[in-house]
């Protein structure tokens, strides 16, 4: 993430990333400077678009890169 967020930004971000159609799960790692998001491979583009819009409006213009994804059956 580009830059710090507060708990409450996190605890928005978390909730409206749950209610994005097909996130399985989203939770925040190493002290929320990270997230989990789970998803199917083909929702990745959609998901994670919608997500770098979360971030940005909730997070006053954090923005988030990617780091890489990994199949469930690894």
């Amino acid at each position: 993430m580009s830059k710090s967020i507060t708990e409450e930004m996190a605890a928005e971000i978390l909730r409206e990333a749950r209610e994005v159609k097909n996130v399985r799960e989203a939770k925040f790692l190493e002290d929320c400077s990270k997230i989990l998001v789970l998803t199917e491979k083909e929702n990745y583009p959609e998901v994670m678009t919608r997500l770098v819009n979360i971030f940005s409006r909730v997070g006053r213009g954090c923005e988030i890169s990617f780091a890489g994804f990994a199949d469930q059956d690894e």
